[in-house]
């Protein structure tokens, strides 16, 4: 029943957050020369002056780019790091989601069972941590590049990554129970086994 919950969670979380980080918008900001910048994971965006009612948007990938050409409105290091973690974390997502589906159809619970739950819960680990260091790095960059933080400035996406980082401690909650569930289970059947019967 745990298991399937958690499961359920790393699903929802796992959408949540590969949704999130294919848009360009999690950050929006007003820099000193008027223009507006939206900073995503992989893409930043800047909204140019308006001209004959059209607006124009020129955006950058960060990932092509070897140095931050304008210092004032993205660090480099943040941003490869930024967009490396969140690469691994969606990739380590879809490998956590397979081996659960491969633990959810074995029937015996066996020794190698337990340790391959166990790599599961690890896994999970590491990608709520993960997902956790993807938006913290994008905030610590906004602060270093002198951006006063205010929740005005969050976009859906960010909201969305946090929520899916909600959604992986959940999983990871509930699959720790799961484990806690199965092992006491297993621990009552040995000792009903075990158990010297009365012959009287």
């Amino acid at each position: 029943m745990f298991f399937l919950i958690s499961f359920a969670w790393l699903v929802t979380a796992s959408f949540a957050f590969v949704l999130a980080i294919l848009t360009p918008n999690w950050l929006s900001f007003t820099r000193s020369d008027g223009n507006i910048t939206e900073r995503g994971v992989f893409y930043i965006c800047d909204s140019l002056p308006n001209y004959n009612d059209y607006k124009v948007t020129r955006c950058l990938s960060m990932i092509e780019q070897k140095s931050s050409t304008e210092p004032n409105k993205w660090i480099y290091e943040f941003a490869i790091a930024c967009a490396s973690l969140a690469i691994a974390c969606a990739g380590l997502s879809i490998i956590a989601l397979w081996l659960s589906g491969i633990y959810f159809y074995v029937r015996r619970r066996t020794r190698q069972t337990f340790c391959f739950l166990w790599c599961i819960i690890f896994l999970i680990l590491i990608i709520f941590c993960s997902s956790f260091v993807v938006w913290i790095l994008l905030i610590s960059e906004a602060i270093k590049l002198g951006i006063s933080i205010d929740r005005r400035i969050f976009r859906w996406p960010m909201w969305l990554a946090i929520g899916a980082t909600g959604s992986y401690l959940v999983s990871l909650i509930t699959m720790i129970f799961s484990f806690c569930a199965i092992n006491r289970r297993k621990n009552k059947i040995e000792q009903n086994y075990y158990r010297p019967r009365n012959q009287f």
